[in-house]
């Protein structure tokens, strides 16, 4: 019988990534409104659940993946059993994941049903990615390296617009690359201390460990160049309103962050302060963006 460990739950949903959900959704809906299109209130709380739900899920599988390779679960290998605590932990996070997930597909059902079969490329790739995280993507760096950006910056802004006025414009695009760098670089430097972990299959192949501490200090810091760069060139250009310099605001702390990364490197996790920047800097960025959107 699969037993529920509320602490194995709660864990596995990672608090800073819904709030960096909430905050790709409202960078979805601020595209909307810098086009001057209506929104459907409905609609957008629709689009909060099935975003939220999505995340949920694939926390759940990840914090699954991490259990049953842990060092407990596999302490007792050659008689054939784990740690009883332990085997309760991953049949708690596979079940509550597996539920998450059915309710993740109604709510993909749900969207297609009600705005069209354009949502469904959001709907497949998020369920790939999903279902792949954990047994390939978390086992080659470059796609465990992209693939937070891609799930959150992309899938969920786009996927916002589409369901709030039943099409991709142009500016959606252009301003999901800079959440896409971002949460890259959240993800890449929150993952720095594993590389003290012991080796375990399903995370040999993430980017600090594939690469070192210093290949990963030289991508962070191209991403978050980057992420400023895009800002200022779509000014420029005019894609973007000059209110929108003010997203560069918490940028420096994301260079604080990178400053923790070369000095204490996989020891950084010992420095919060240097982790709670970098979240500061991948939350607040997009939040002004999206403002500055509607503000102008």
């Amino acid at each position: 019988m699969l037993t529920f460990r509320f602490k194995t739950i709660l864990r596995s949903i990672n608090l800073s990534y819904f709030l960096l959900t909430l905050v790709c959704v409202f960078l979805g809906f601020s595209a909307v409104v810098a086009n001057h299109d209506d929104v459907n209130g409905y609609v957008l709380i629709a689009a909060c659940i099935a975003a939220f739900v999505g995340h949920f899920s694939i926390c759940t599988f990840h914090e699954y993946s991490d259990l049953k390779h842990c060092w407990a679960f596999k302490a007792n290998r050659k008689q054939h059993r784990g740690y009883p605590r332990a085997r309760d932990q991953v049949n708690s996070a596979f079940l509550v994941g597996v539920i998450a997930l059915v309710v993740s597909l109604l709510c993909g059902l749900f969207l297609v049903i009600q705005f069209g079969l354009g949502i469904l490329p959001v709907g497949i790739v998020g369920l790939m990615l999903l279902l792949s995280y954990s047994s390939i993507i978390k086992k080659h760096p470059i796609y465990s390296l992209l693939a937070p950006g891609f799930g959150f910056a992309l899938l969920i802004i786009l996927g916002t617009e589409f369901v709030l006025v039943g099409q991709y414009t142009q500016l959606v695009w252009v301003i999901a690359l800079i959440p896409f760098f971002l949460v890259n670089n959240l993800w890449l430097l929150n993952n720095y201390g594993d590389i003290k972990e012991p080796e375990d299959e399903d995370r040999a192949q993430d980017f600090p460990m594939a690469y070192g501490i210093k290949v990963s200090n030289y991508v962070y810091a191209v991403f978050a160049t980057l992420a400023i760069a895009l800002i200022i060139g779509y000014v420029v250009i005019g894609y973007l309103p000059v209110l929108s310099l003010l997203a560069l605001v918490p940028m420096p702390l994301a260079f604080y962050a990178l400053y923790g990364g070369i000095k204490f490197g996989q020891d950084i996790a010992q420095q919060p302060q240097f982790l709670r920047s970098n979240l500061i800097a991948t939350v607040v960025t997009p939040a002004l963006l999206g403002l500055t959107l509607i503000l102008d």
